[in-house]
C-alpha cells in the first residue's frame, strides 16, 4: 500500500483551469492521491471574470489563494506579477504566513504545472529552491511569436517529469537533455473536458451571455497580444474586428488573456461591440460553457491556443492570424492569415469552401480525449522520491520515438 500522495494542482487563469479539471476530479475519486488547487495569477481580476468563482464552484479543494498586488498589463506590469506570484507560491508551499497568500493545504509531494503562462515560469521557479518536484503539462511545443515560448521551455528544465500532447513534442523535451523515462506522452488534456462536456442548445448558450438573437453559425474570436511584436497589437486587433464585422456573421468576441498589450485588444473589441449590433465581447465563457460556444460556431478567428487544439474535435475552421501561434503544430482545419483587414477577409472566404470544410472534418491531431488517464497511470507508477532528487541530464537518444502512451 502505497504511501497518500498529496498534489497540488496549480491554475492560474480560466484556460489552464478548464483543462485541468478532469484531472483533479479523477485525482479526487483515487484514494492513493490527496489533491488541491494553488489558485493564483488572473483567477481573481475582475476584468477576466474573477474565474475563482468558477474554481469554488466545481467543488474541487482550494489549498492556497495567492493573490498578487493590482498591477496594469505593460511589460513592467507583469515583471511586477511574476514576483509577486513566486513569492505567494512560495509562501503556500512553505505553508507560512504571507499577506497576499491564504493558505489551507497540507504540504505538496509534487505540483503539477500546466503550460506556459508567466505566473506559471514564476510558481515553477518558486520550488526550485524549495526541492518540490514539478510535473509540467504541455510542453515541448512551439509559438514563436510570444513570450510563452521561453517560458514554457524554462519550466521543462525546471519540471521533474513531463507530460505532453504529441510525440515530436517528447522528442524536443528529450533534446533539451531531459530523461526519456522522465517524459509521457498522453495527448492534450484540453480534449478530455470536450470529449465528457454537455453541449446547451443555442437560445440557452444566447440567454446566459446575453448574445440577443445569436445565429448558429457565428465567428468565434479570442486574440491576444503577440508579446514578441508589441507594436502590432492594436492595429491586428482593429483588423480583426473590422473584418468579422463586415463578414455578415454574427461575432461574438472573449476578452484576451492578461498578456502585456491586453488592454489594447480589450478597447477596440469593446468599442466595435458597440458600433455593431452583431457584434458581442464575453469576458470569459467558463469551463462548463466553452464547449458550446464552439459547438455553435461556424468558424473560429484569432490566435487562440483553443483554436488549435480544441476546435479540431468540433470540427470546426480555425484562421489563425499572425506570428502568436507562429510553429506550433496544427490539424487541416486550421489556417494562417497576416495581420491586415484583407488578409483576413480572403482567409474567411477561404474557410467558407466547401473543400475546406471537408478537410476540417479528419479528426484531431492532438490526441483522444483520454489525457487525464494516461496522467494518472504514470503517476501511479512514479517514485515520488525519485522525483524530487536531481534529475540527469540526457544525452541525445535518437531512437527515442516518445510515442503516445499505451491504455489498457
Amino acid at each position: 500500500m502505497h504511501e497518500l500522495r498529496r498534489i497540488a494542482v496549480a491554475t492560474f487563469g480560466r484556460s489552464d483551469f478548464s483543462i485541468l479539471r478532469p484531472l483533479c476530479r479523477q485525482l479526487l475519486a483515487d484514494p492513493t492521491f490527496e489533491v488541491g488547487m494553488w489558485v493564483g495569477g488572473a483567477h481573481f481580476e475582475e476584468v477576466s471574470g474573477r474565474t475563482v468563482n468558477e474554481i469554488e464552484r466545481s467543488g474541487i479543494p482550494i489549498w492556497a489563494r495567492v493573490e498578487g498586488v493590482p498591477s496594469d498589463r505593460s511589460t513592467l506590469g507583469t515583471v511586477q506579477t511574476m514576483a509577486d506570484q513566486m513569492t505567494g507560491f512560495a509562501a503556500a508551499a512553505l505553508r507560512v504566513d504571507h499577506p497576499l497568500v491564504d493558505v489551507t493545504g497540507p504540504h505538496a509531494d509534487l505540483v503539477l504545472i500546466l503550460g506556459d503562462r508567466f505566473e506559471a515560469v514564476a510558481a515553477g521557479l518558486a520550488m526550485v529552491p524549495l526541492g518540490i518536484p514539478v510535473g509540467h503539462i504541455s510542453g515541448g511545443s512551439i509559438t514563436e511569436g510570444a513570450i510563452d515560448d521561453v517560458f514554457r521551455h524554462c519550466l521543462t528544465k525546471i519540471a521533474a517529469v513531463h507530460f505532453c500532447d504529441l510525440p515530436r513534442f517528447a522528442q524536443r523535451i528529450h533534446y533539451m537533455g531531459e530523461p526519456t523515462d522522465r517524459i509521457v506522452t498522453t495527448g492534450a488534456l484540453g480534449l478530455d473536458g470536450f470529449a465528457a462536456a454537455r453541449t446547451h442548445d443555442l437560445s440557452e448558450f444566447a440567454a446566459r451571455f446575453d448574445l440577443g438573437d445569436l445565429r448558429p453559425g457565428y465567428a468565434l474570436g479570442t486574440l491576444h497580444p503577440e508579446t514578441r511584436n508589441p507594436e502590432v497589437t492594436r492595429s491586428m486587433a482593429e483588423s480583426m474586428v473590422e473584418a468579422l464585422s463586415v463578414s455578415g456573421r454574427d461575432v461574438v468576441i472573449t476578452y484576451p488573456n492578461a498578456d502585456p498589450g491586453s488592454e489594447e485588444i480589450i478597447d477596440v473589441i469593446e468599442g466595435a461591440a458597440i458600433r455593431h449590433r452583431h457584434v458581442h465581447c464575453v469576458r470569459a465563457f467558463g469551463a462548463d460553457w466553452y464547449p458550446t460556444a464552439m459547438a455553435h460556431a461556424g468558424l473560429m478567428v484569432g490566435n487562440s491556443s483553443g483554436g488549435i487544439i480544441e476546435a479540431a474535435s468540433f470540427n470546426l475552421p480555425v484562421i489563425d492570424i499572425g506570428a502568436r501561434q507562429k510553429g506550433r503544430e496544427h490539424g487541416p482545419n486550421v489556417i494562417h492569415c497576416s495581420r491586415d483587414q484583407a488578409g483576413i477577409l480572403r482567409a474567411i472566404r477561404e474557410v467558407g469552401h466547401v473543400d475546406f470544410r471537408a478537410k476540417a472534418m479528419s479528426g484531431n491531431i492532438y490526441g483522444d480525449g483520454r489525457g487525464a488517464e494516461r496522467v494518472m497511470a504514470a503517476l501511479h507508477i512514479a517514485d515520488f522520491e525519485a522525483l524530487a532528487a536531481p534529475k540527469r541530464f540526457a544525452a541525445p537518444d535518437p531512437e527515442f520515438e516518445g510515442g503516445l502512451m499505451e491504455l489498457r
